[in-house]
């Protein structure tokens, strides 16, 4: 049996993020304002021309599939692929509250321009006009400036992401970014989840951040991103 981290988007659109995300029969996304991520129940050529029916072309996607699938050329072009380590929190730290912890505060409406400008400059991953709406997204403010920013994303029960992991370049090094991480991991464990993340595999520095909050890593995952033809 598959874990369900497995097809983590699957079981997010059809769990707990139905509520923001279109699913008809075994082929589903999410919003298009929200998140780019789409997903099959099985990875199959039937499943993925409905989803290729189901959208208009020239949109992008964001699948990840387990096995090597097969792009019907005709229908898809791909972009690339992001090649990520899937890690799950399971060895607790000793405290959640840091340095900064008073600095942190909740993110609403009025600072989606302020929440796109840093992640359009820092890219932690797909950040789009309605991505509040994953909900839980919190910042630390300087003199009036966003300078640090996290949330959570895909809540495939009983597991909830947390993402959009952003400090301003002129602000690193100041415990910002694992303030906020630790803050979003409290609210995800109060409600008896469990978090979990992806990260470039590239990406060594954030992957040792991770591993010293508390984090392994589960498995290999490859994004690909594709666009309908």
């Amino acid at each position: 049996m598959s874990h369900i981290l497995d097809n983590m988007i699957w079981n997010a659109i059809t769990t707990g993020n139905s509520n923001i995300a279109l699913v008809d029969g075994e082929a589903g996304f999410y919003k298009p304002d929200i998140a780019p991520f789409a997903a099959l129940k099985e990875a199959t050529a039937t499943n993925l021309t409905k989803l290729h029916d189901s959208i208009a072309t020239g949109r992008k996607l964001a699948v990840s599939f387990l096995n090597d699938m097969q792009l019907n050329e005709s229908q898809w072009k791909l972009l690339h692929r992001l090649d990520c380590c899937q890690m799950v929190y399971e060895n607790p730290v000793a405290s959640f509250i840091t340095d900064a912890s008073p600095l942190i505060a909740p993110l609403t409406d009025e600072h989606i321009p302020a929440m796109l400008e840093l992640t359009a400059l820092t890219k932690p991953g797909p950040f789009l006009q309605q991505t509040i709406l994953f909900g839980n997204y919190f910042g630390i403010f300087i003199d009036g400036k966003l300078v640090a920013m996290a949330g959570q994303r895909m809540h495939p029960v009983p597991y909830l992401e947390v993402s959009a992991v952003c400090t301003h370049p002129d602000f690193r090094g100041l415990g910002y970014a694992k303030a906020l991480m630790l803050h979003v991991m409290k609210i995800i464990l109060d409600n008896s989840f469990t978090p979990f993340l992806h990260v470039l595999t590239s990406n060594r520095g954030a992957i040792q951040l991770y591993e010293s909050i508390g984090y392994r890593i589960r498995r290999q995952i490859f994004i690909d991103v594709i666009e309908r033809l």
